[in-house]
């Protein structure tokens, strides 16, 4: 066995449609995590309080776990550390417009990981009244039209506004999902497409080097931790193998950029850097121990910033 053997992810689509005509920036991530954060609160906190930390119920609130992400005082790791990191990841729509207009459509993904698929109906809820509550400066209503997953049969509904009622599951990553994706991708070289910004630290620095000696440890650790914290895993410190296997892996072509990205923090009240780099880089072929965390990172995304949509990326065979 391996530290990420029990790691669970499920996807689901949220859809929403534009009913005034609405201003949005770029890259939306902050736009709807931010949104999300606020209207999850609202519809999650039963005691009503300002601060989770001294929330008797923060190891069980659905909105702490999510959003706060506490350490439990029976952790192995991290304690140390004022949060774990957060079990799900939000992408928002890929549409660089700013301007939408009403009857188009919004599509948001979201990613849950292991036992946090319990809270999608939260999720779903909070959508809702995200939506209500009006997106943008001048936060203009979008309407929650659906909620998707697809799954080796297609597209199946999960919440639809005429219902409203959740019917089914989501459609579940395992390590078996993972299997089929590297037969597509074993023993060959790889082309990557980091679609948003990747933030790694590298020597306490963040860095815009792409070689696979860098990202392998912040992946690696990545679904070690996600593995541990909701999936029930075993935390191993051995990780020489991974990093062995990524010294092996030659970067045949690099065409990465930084990207600055800022968004404002309201909790904080002030503005934060989140810039990263994107672009595309070729590998040689990736040993198989190393290219299953890969086909993992695609699906949980990889670095600092994934709850926001950031360290996204995409792999295909290099031609």
């Amino acid at each position: 066995m391996t530290a990420i053997d029990t790691l669970t992810a499920t996807m689901q689509t949220a859809v929403f449609r534009v009913e005034e005509p609405l201003s949005l920036p770029g890259y939306k991530g902050s736009t709807f995590r931010g949104a999300l954060g606020h209207a999850f609160k609202q519809v999650s906190c039963a005691l009503r309080r300002e601060s989770c930390a001294t929330c008797l119920v923060k190891q069980r609130c659905a909105y702490s776990v999510c959003f706060e992400t506490p350490v439990p005082e029976s952790a192995e790791i991290m304690r140390k550390y004022p949060s774990a990191p957060h079990p799900f990841i939000l992408e928002p729509p890929a549409d660089e417009r700013y301007q939408f207009e009403p009857g188009e459509e919004l599509m948001v993904r979201l990613w849950l990981v292991g036992n946090t698929t319990a809270y999608l109906p939260y999720f779903i809820y909070a959508f809702d009244e995200m939506g209500k509550r009006g997106l943008g400066r001048d936060r203009r209503k979008v309407t929650l039209c659906r909620v998707e997953t697809e799954d080796g049969a297609g597209l199946r509904q999960l919440y639809h506004e005429d219902n409203e009622s959740i019917t089914g599951t989501a459609a579940c990553i395992d390590d078996g999902t993972i299997a089929e994706r590297m037969d597509e991708l074993r023993n060959v070289p790889l082309r990557v497409s980091f679609e948003t910004p990747i933030r790694i630290k590298s020597k306490n620095r963040l860095t815009d080097s792409c070689d696979m000696k860098v990202l392998a440890p912040s992946l690696v650790r990545r679904l070690h931790t996600l593995t541990y914290f909701f999936c029930a895993g075993k935390w191993t410190k051995d990780i020489g193998a991974l990093l062995d296997a990524a010294e092996t892996v030659e970067t045949l072509d690099s065409q990465v950029h930084w990207m600055d990205w800022n968004r404002y923090s309201s909790r904080q009240e002030t503005t934060m850097q989140l810039g990263g780099f994107i672009g595309e880089a070729t590998y040689s072929a990736v040993p198989e121990p190393l290219l299953r965390y890969l086909c993992w990172g695609e699906a949980l995304h990889i670095g600092k910033g994934s709850a926001f949509g950031l360290g996204k990326y995409k792999m295909m065979r290099a031609t």
